[in-house]
């Protein structure tokens, strides 16, 4: 029985691999060229391939084996009639004559037809597992073919996948420091810069109305006080006159 655990074993750790190994390499994948993902994919497809081939050539030796106790089988039941026969011959011939030669016969043929029966049942048990066994690995076998036939397109598509994802991190933590706010910054300077000239503009506006104002009041307070002398004056005149 040996070989059926052995064989289990080899199946399972072949049909992971199809699925956990690419896995367990996905995290170096990420961060390697094209190159070396397709490694890991040749590396993992060539795993398949041998343990495929391990796996059915030792199909083919239980097959094998299974023939050879077949044909032992069928020699069995050829003898286990042949010793049937032989009883029957055996208790004829002691009716016939009393001698107890032919009792002791037919006890030998019946030991060793005891024996042949055991032996044929211990083969069909045996065959029947085998066969149990080899139509499991056929089925293990097929997944396995496809798996290795899946890997190619499989390859093909992480390649695509992976180099996508490494460019789209790429433009990502390209873009991570830019932000609205650093892009205004300049703007948000030239806008302080326009409202202090505007307000300084303003101011000038303001401070140069008033004095013109000033100015203006101031001589026309001084004209003002010209014409009342002018006035004055010229009244006192026409009085002497």
């Amino acid at each position: 029985m040996g070989i059926f655990k052995a064989l289990g074993r080899l199946v399972k750790r072949t049909s992971d691999m199809g699925e956990g190994a690419i896995d367990n390499a996905a995290d170096k994948m990420l961060t390697a060229n094209e190159s070396s993902i397709r490694a890991q994919y040749r590396k993992v497809r060539e795993d398949l391939i041998k343990n495929h081939t391990t796996i059915r050539s030792s199909v083919a030796n239980l097959m094998a084996i299974n023939e050879e106790k077949k044909s032992e089988t069928a020699d069995l039941e050829k003898k286990l009639k042949d010793l049937e026969t032989k009883k029957l011959g055996a208790v004829r011939k002691f009716k016939e004559t009393n001698d107890a030669k032919y009792q002791e016969a037919f006890t030998e043929y019946a030991n060793q037809a005891t024996m042949t029966t055991e032996k044929i049942a211990s083969n069909n048990e045996l065959i029947k597992s085998n066969d149990e066994n080899i139509e499991k690995f056929k089925r293990q076998l097929t997944s396995i073919q496809q798996k290795i036939n899946d890997i190619k397109s499989q390859e093909d598509q992480a390649v695509a996948d992976i180099t996508s994802a490494k460019q789209i991190t790429k433009i990502n933590d390209m873009m991570a420091g830019v932000t609205a706010d650093t892009n205004m910054q300049g703007l948000q300077v030239i806008e302080e810069a326009r409202k202090k000239a505007l307000a300084k503009a303003k101011l000038s506006a303001e401070l140069s109305g008033t004095s013109a104002a000033s100015l203006d009041d101031e001589l026309l307070a001084a004209g003002n006080s010209a014409n009342d002398e002018f006035a004055r004056m010229l009244a006192e005149e026409e009085a002497k006159g």
